[in-house]
């Protein structure tokens, strides 16, 4: 499986095999051979994979379904514009929020990107 979705992600992404080698730190004949499950990935370079694929270890393992890693694109996002802990990151925070208190959240969020729309 992780060789699929490594050769998968690269293509969709536009990348050849020595684009992808480069970024993680290897040879083009390592990644060929990771496409064609001569090899596999250690953990570092799975980690990188997932990096540069702008992905996550667990897509590539086969332990999730959501190939892209949106919270780490929005965190880093709103890091480049001076944010490094939006309240809505508080992991504890989210614990005690009720489903009624999330659907609030949401209409609210909506109403604010609407207004953005607008001017």
């Amino acid at each position: 499986m992780v060789h699929e979705r490594i050769r998968s992600l690269r293509k969709e992404r536009r990348f050849t095999q020595s684009m992808l080698a480069e970024k993680v730190g290897v040879s083009a004949q390592v990644v060929s051979n990771w496409e064609r499950n001569y090899t596999s990935p250690d953990l570092e370079d799975l980690t990188k994979i997932a990096h540069s694929l702008h992905t996550t270890a667990d897509y590539l393992l086969g332990l999730s379904d959501e190939f892209e890693d949106e919270m780490r694109e929005i965190k880093q996002l709103l890091e480049t514009k001076g944010y490094n802990k939006p309240v809505f990151f508080d992991k504890k925070a989210w614990f005690g929020i009720q489903p009624d208190e999330i659907k609030q959240i949401d209409n609210y969020f909506r109403f604010l990107l609407q207004q953005k729309d607008i001017s």
